[in-house]
C-alpha cells in the first residue's frame, strides 16, 4: 500500500472568542475582545504518526480588522493506544494515546502593511500524557516550551496545560465537551505572567470534520 492509500485527512474548524484581562498596578484591569477563527488540519500518515497544518488570522473586535496571522506545521507522534475499544470511532482517536509528543514550526505575520512582515518566528514542542478518571472523563497534560523570536529577539515559554474532556450523545449526535487551564511561564519577565481558563464544545459532524466552539478567559 503506498503512502497516498494510508492518509486520513481530519480538518477541525475552531472559532473562538478571546477575553484576555491582563491585570495592572494597584488593581486596575484592561480587556480585550477578540474573534480568533482557526483552521487545523491533521494527516494521519500511519498508526502512531500524523502531520499538523495551522491557519489562525486573528480578529481585533475594536479595530474591526484581523491584524495578524499565524501558520504553523507539525509532526505529531504517539505510543500505546488506551484499551477502550468503544470508543476506537471517536472524532480523534489519536487522543486516546497515553503519550503524544510533537514538534514544530509557526510564524506570526503583521497584516495590513503595505508589506506583510513576519513579527514572531517559533519553534514548539509538546508532550502530552493522558489517562482516564471515572465516568469516562479524559484528562491530557501537555507540556509546552515555545522557543520564540520576536522582532529577532530570542526567549522562551513554557505552557502546562491540563485539558478534561468527555464525549457524549444527544440522540445521534456526538458531543465534546471540554474544560482546561493553562499557565505561561516567559523567559522575557522571569514569571508566571498569564493564567488561561478555557470551555467549549466539539460537535464531530463527520469522521473527518470537527467544527469547535470555544471561549476563553
Amino acid at each position: 500500500m503506498n503512502l497516498a492509500a494510508r492518509l486520513d485527512v481530519r480538518v477541525f474548524i475552531v472559532a473562538g472568542v478571546l477575553l484576555a484581562g491582563v491585570a495592572g498596578v494597584g488593581g486596575a484591569q484592561e480587556t480585550d475582545d477578540e474573534f480568533w477563527p482557526e483552521l487545523d488540519t491533521y494527516v494521519r500518515l500511519n498508526d502512531h504518526a500524523r502531520l499538523f497544518f495551522l491557519l489562525a488570522p486573528v480578529r481585533d473586535a475594536g479595530a474591526g480588522s484581523f491584524d495578524d496571522a499565524q501558520v504553523g506545521a507539525h509532526f505529531e507522534f504517539g505510543v500505546a493506544p488506551h484499551a477502550r475499544k468503544h470508543l476506537v470511532e471517536a472524532y480523534d482517536a489519536d487522543q486516546l494515546r497515553y503519550l503524544r509528543a510533537s514538534v514544530g514550526y509557526r510564524e506570526t505575520f503583521e497584516l495590513g502593511g503595505d508589506d506583510d512582515t513576519v513579527s514572531e518566528r517559533r519553534v514548539v514542542t509538546d508532550l502530552t500524557p493522558r489517562f482516564f478518571l471515572p465516568w469516562e472523563l479524559l484528562v491530557a497534560e501537555r507540556n509546552r516550551v515555545d522557543f520564540r523570536w520576536i522582532e529577532g529577539v530570542y526567549s522562551w515559554r513554557y505552557r502546562p496545560r491540563v485539558w478534561v474532556e468527555r464525549q457524549s450523545k444527544i440522540g445521534s449526535v456526538k458531543l465534546v465537551p471540554h474544560a482546561a487551564v493553562e499557565l505561561y511561564y516567559d523567559s522575557r519577565y522571569d514569571s508566571w505572567e498569564r493564567t488561561q481558563y478555557r470551555a467549549g464544545l466539539s460537535v464531530p459532524v463527520a469522521h473527518w470534520f470537527v467544527p469547535q466552539a470555544y471561549f476563553v478567559r
